[in-house]
């Protein structure tokens, strides 16, 4: 594990250098776990850095990838926007880098304490990093349209798990499975009950929500065959309407 840290620090040092020079980067923090106080080995690095709206990212990550391959030689990288993750030779399995530019003008600068930690500052060259305060309006705005959606949709979506059941097709019933009941019922849950983060799916689900319904969510998710998941979609389609009407009387 002391190898693990030093090797991320020595991670982060190196990226660090290699962008707080170049004029387009105005900030950089570290995002994610170590944002929340999460930490653990199988932890990625995410790496933040605020730049001006002209800014090339080509030429950016070209700079990131030229330092990490200082530390190690890069085995793969891979667009995921809005970032570009890196692995290292070194890094091990699970150690993976996240490097996200943000355009200053942009909407969203992920600095909100609320929805996503208290970001771990590694340079900052005129105040970008002050915490900033959440849009509420612009949230409850989203997660309103996506709720009356739901209202819509929901109960009427289940069909197509449920044909799929009848039909005999496995891959087709669990992955509508998935979509229409697993996907929007984590959605009711985190607006009933961490409606701040609605959108994240299941990440943070085991801190964002109450034991007792993180852990039935949890029971609903995994299924073992056709006949389970038939007991399971009645289950979770019954919660998922019960969301809905504490949710309508809020």
């Amino acid at each position: 594990m002391a190898d693990d840290r030093l090797l991320r620090e020595r991670i982060t040092t190196t990226v660090c250098a290699s962008l707080r020079p170049l004029p387009q980067v105005l900030a950089g923090w570290e995002g994610g776990s170590a944002a929340f106080a999460a930490l653990d080995e199988y932890s990625d690095i995410d790496l933040n850095f605020l730049v001006d709206d002209e800014a090339s990212l080509d030429t950016l990550y070209a700079a990131v990838a030229r330092s990490l391959e200082t530390v190690s030689p890069i085995a793969v990288s891979h667009d995921a926007p809005p970032g570009r993750y890196f692995k290292l030779e070194a890094g091990g399995e699970f150690l993976l880098i996240d490097v996200c530019f943000i355009r200053v003008g942009a909407a969203d600068h992920l600095l909100d304490v609320e929805r996503h930690g208290s970001a771990v500052p590694l340079f900052d060259k005129d105040e970008w990093l002050k915490p900033r305060l959440l849009d509420e309006d612009a949230l409850a705005i989203r997660r309103d349209l996506r709720y009356h959606e739901l209202r819509r949709w929901f109960a009427i979506s289940q069909s197509f798990v449920r044909k799929a059941i009848l039909r005999g097709e496995h891959a087709e019933a669990l992955t509508s499975y998935w979509g229409y009941t697993v996907k929007p019922l984590m959605e009711l849950l985190r607006m009933r009950h961490c409606p701040t983060r609605w959108d994240f799916g299941v990440r943070y689900v085991s801190r964002d929500l109450p034991s007792s319904a993180s852990e039935k969510f949890r029971d609903l998710v995994f299924v073992s065959d056709l006949e389970d998941l038939k007991f399971k979609l009645s289950q979770a389609e019954t919660w998922g309407l019960e969301l809905l009407r504490e949710l309508d009387s809020h």
